[in-house]
């Protein structure tokens, strides 16, 4: 038998809600089937005979693949895609949960944040939806009116072909019906929980109870509305809202407070409503039921509800044939009616609920008949009653998913690469470092000043010093050559690694689009299946060689940037020993200046003397010849 991965996205354990104990339960069945691992983001602290269980990080593709690695089918919460988009591309037959329409839920969810925000998580879960239509090869869903929901949203994805109706014109292939369920044991009490354990609740007190979380797209508010008018009537009746936070991490309500708030105001806190603050454990939950007269589950009038699933806390109520008191609008309703388990009101109606109470408290023989019904339908619901559709997949999985459907993801998951932003302070000091060489390579001549003997001394200057100069200038600018270069060289091989990375994703993206066409066209070719694998343990390597190689350069880098520091210490010798042999030089032509000045002074006299002779003798001559 292929070998079963459930992944769920929720806490699964002894404290869990819906999504958990979904998972958990079916998990139990199939296990009889065929071997099952069940994995959540949390440690899984329960256990069951043939099961085995684990955990993954949400978010970290390796810790997932573990497990896909040791799986033939995989079906998952359709959630599990915002964290884990690469399950789309696995080479297993993957099936979908989407028995929460989490697009729906969140427009409620978010209904009091930002503009920004709520358009933000509506492009979020809009996305999410068609990477869950594309990505799966089979859907569940938990009622009827959620099947046509989806089945509208498929044919809008081009999952809807000739082809597929061809292969069954219901389409019960590619997406069926998987309600909550319930145990196939009644509830059994195991000790006192409420009655003359919370202060305020007596034995003979009539119990209303809140069977589940105080979610903000329910409707709690209305039922403490209501109260008033019940106690007036019926002085000892008590509210119990089980309000324990929620296990998992998950985003914070705004109904509990002001539940607790509007209590508060009406004065009936801790008199006639009361709030159970841990989260119940699940094997414990019968206790509660159990000591309850009535069950009131109630919400607002939205697209959450009319599309939601017959809620967990509803399916308690028949489990413990417990009379119910609910919204009209949804699939949970309609059971009421239909099979006469309570009353339903019009939502956001506190009289109507109120009145609906107080005819179930004081009529006994309509809440035992109602709870008589309950008991009778409870059977019908137990999951070894409904997880058929399920079953039949994870016995016989069939790929579904289209090529062309792959073209509706907006962001195909990329493998983690080595970042080279590690490597950025590295390079940052390697550019100031060289911008500093830069600025003083050059022994450039000073300025020079006016008068003749400035220009002189100059002139001697650059004859005597000209050739070292000239060396060091030389020197210099090849230094400052050599960093560039080295430089260069170094954004050159980053840039041809990135080049590199980006090749090697862009082949493992074409690899998975490959894939998925060649296993259209044959399905069991185990021979391709293991050239895929043997491609994908080569990326892999290559990957860890382009990191290995990442590595090695910021090693490289990093001897550079040594070397260049050694290279200025030597610059800043050199022109230490320059500056001493310049002052030198100066002297020296001070010297010389004194010597030209010297000379000058005896050319002049020398220029006299010979100007006094040259007259002396011209005087001779004119003598002679008179």
């Amino acid at each position: 038998m292929p070998r079963l991965l459930i992944i769920s996205h929720d806490v699964v354990g002894q404290r869990m809600a819906g999504p958990g104990i979904r998972y958990w339960e079916l998990a139990q069945l199939l296990a009889t089937q065929q071997p099952v691992t069940l994995i959540a983001p949390h440690t899984i602290d329960l256990a069951a005979p043939g099961l085995r269980c684990g955990h993954y990080d949400w978010g970290d593709v390796a810790s997932l693949a573990l497990w896909l690695e040791q799986a033939d089918v995989v079906f998952a919460n359709g959630f599990v895609l915002v964290g884990h988009p690469e399950l789309m591309h696995i080479p297993q037959p993957l099936a979908l949960d989407l028995y929460d329409p989490t697009l729906l839920e969140n427009l409620e969810l978010f209904r009091t944040a930002s503009a920004k925000q709520r358009t933000q998580q509506n492009r979020q879960d809009i996305q999410l939806l068609g990477q869950q239509l594309a990505g799966g090869d089979f859907f569940v869903c938990a009622t009827e009116r959620q099947r046509d929901l989806y089945l509208g949203a498929l044919m809008g994805a081009g999952r809807i072909t000739p082809e597929a109706t061809d292969h069954d014109p219901q389409l019960r292939w590619l997406i069926d019906v998987v309600p909550f369920g319930l145990p196939d044991t009644p509830p059994v009490k195991q000790e006192p929980v409420l009655r003359e354990v919370v202060p305020g609740i007596g034995p003979h007190d009539i119990l209303l109870l809140w069977t589940g979380g105080l979610w903000d797209w329910l409707d709690p508010l209305t039922l403490v509305r209501a109260m008033p008018q019940v106690i007036a009537q019926q002085p000892h009746t008590r509210l119990v809202f089980l309000a324990g936070q929620h296990p998992g991490t998950i985003q914070p309500m705004q109904l509990p407070a002001a539940t607790r708030a509007l209590a508060a105001e009406l004065g009936l806190l801790n008199t006639h409503i009361f709030f159970y603050e841990a989260w119940v454990l699940y094997a414990q939950r019968a206790d509660f039921l159990l000591e309850a007269d009535l069950a009131v589950s109630l919400h607002r009038n939205h697209l959450e509800t009319a599309y939601a699933a017959v809620r967990s806390r509803f399916l308690d109520h028949l489990w413990a044939g417990l009379p119910s008191v609910v919204s009209a609008g949804d699939a949970v309703a309609t059971l009421v009616q239909e099979h006469q388990l309570g009353l339903t009101v019009p939502p956001e109606d506190s009289a109507a609920t109120a009145q609906a109470i107080i005819t179930l408290l004081t009529d006994r023989t309509q809440r035992a008949d109602c709870a008589h019904h309950a008991r009778q339908l409870a059977p019908l619901w137990t999951w070894e009653h409904l997880v058929a559709p399920l079953a039949r997949f994870c016995r016989e999985p069939l790929r579904t998913r289209l090529t062309t459907a792959l073209q509706h993801v907006a962001t195909p998951p990329e493998s983690p690469v080595p970042s080279f932003t590690e490597g950025l302070p590295l390079m940052q000091q390697q550019q100031t470092s060289v911008q500093q060489l830069e600025q003083f390579w050059q022994l450039t001549r000073p300025a020079p000043g006016s008068g003749i003997m400035t220009r002189v001394l100059w002139r001697i200057t650059l004859r005597l010093a000209g050739p070292l100069l000239a060396q060091q200038q030389e020197f210099n600018a090849q230094v400052v050559k050599l960093a560039y270069a080295s430089l260069t060289h170094d954004a050159d091989t980053q840039a041809y690694l990135q080049a590199v990375l980006s090749q090697t994703l862009a082949v493992e993206r074409s690899m998975a689009r490959l894939q998925d066409y060649m296993e259209q066209l044959a399905t069991n070719n185990t021979q391709l299946q293991s050239y895929v694998e043997d491609i994908e343990r080569d990326l892999h390597g290559r990957l860890d060689t382009v990191s290995e190689f990442n590595g090695r350069i910021q090693t490289y880098a990093e001897a550079i940037k040594h070397d260049l520091h050694d290279r200025l210490d030597a610059i800043g010798e050199w022109n230490g020993q320059a500056n001493d042999r310049i002052e030198h030089l100066a002297y020296t032509a001070r010297l010389l200046n004194d010597a030209v000045a010297a000379a000058d002074e005896a050319a002049v006299k020398l220029a006299v003397q010979l100007t006094r002779q040259a007259l002396d003798r011209s005087t001779e001559h004119e003598s002679m010849a008179k």
